[in-house]
């Protein structure tokens, strides 16, 4: 009986635990609403074209040419992203941005800067959930498209990462720590996120995620009062079995 006792107390210890659960899923975004530039006519200085990664999924800027439009111009990327790990995990790439600066030309007027909107289509196939697919819009500021120095992008904002996270909500995990992440890569200049907005210098490669944790949802666990309480009763079960068996020999 004392040791029944034992086992029943350490299942019930470590059933307090949550396992693991498996967080899968894909994420991709795609540009709209193009505003402050000239994305129509003959001499054209900002557009939205498709790429590998979808409809809309690409931001091109300005020119190296004086009279050609969108030669070697610069581009913002919208990368499509999966996901398959454990929780609890750090650091799950939700959303990601690529941005290639170029040096570009002037063409036909000053543009000193203009604004796209990025959505992005977050959906988990693990764990289920009454929400398992969120969105979130992100409104953009281009700003500096022209030389010299570099651009930057305008419109982080902490309060479209929570709307992102309000937008999902998964069975037996908890989603938080929504942020923003830059990576420099290759190229001549560097890059860097600070306050609200990312700055890349010209001839350039950054990369940008939306990053989140996942936590399991861990039922509570039983006071420790509990336990001894539990192995007390258990214990005098076990004292009076023994007790009656002994009675019973001696009869």
């Amino acid at each position: 009986m004392l040791k029944h006792a034992h086992l029943l107390i350490a299942a019930l210890c470590f059933g307090g635990y949550a396992h693991a659960q498996s967080v899968v899923g894909t994420s991709g975004g795609s540009f709209s609403s193009l505003s402050s530039c000239d994305s129509s006519g003959s001499n054209r200085d900002c557009r939205i074209v498709n790429t590998a990664n979808g409809s809309a999924t690409q931001v091109q800027w300005g020119s190296q040419h004086p009279i050609t439009d969108f030669v070697n111009p610069s581009k913002l990327t919208s990368v499509d992203v999966s996901f398959n790990t454990f929780s609890p995990a750090t650091g799950i790439v939700l959303g990601r941005l690529d941005w290639y600066n170029s040096a570009t030309l002037r063409l036909n007027d000053l543009l000193d800067s203009f604004a796209v909107r990025w959505t992005l289509a977050v959906n988990f196939t693990a764990p289920a959930g009454p929400d398992a697919s969120g969105s979130g819009m992100f409104n953009f500021t281009i700003r500096n498209p022209t030389n010299p120095a570099g651009d930057r992008i305008y419109g982080l904002e902490l309060a479209d990462l929570s709307n992102l996270a309000s937008s999902i909500t998964l069975d037996g995990i908890t989603l938080s720590n929504f942020r923003y992440q830059v990576t420099d890569g290759a190229g001549a200049g560097s890059s860097w996120l600070t306050k609200n907005w990312w700055y890349n210098d010209e001839y350039n490669n950054s990369r940008l995620d939306i990053l989140a944790d996942a936590t399991p949802i861990t039922p509570p666990i039983p006071e420790p009062e509990t336990y001894v309480m539990l192995l007390a009763g258990l214990l005098s079960l076990g004292f009076a079995a023994r007790r009656r068996a002994a009675a019973a020999r001696l009869a």
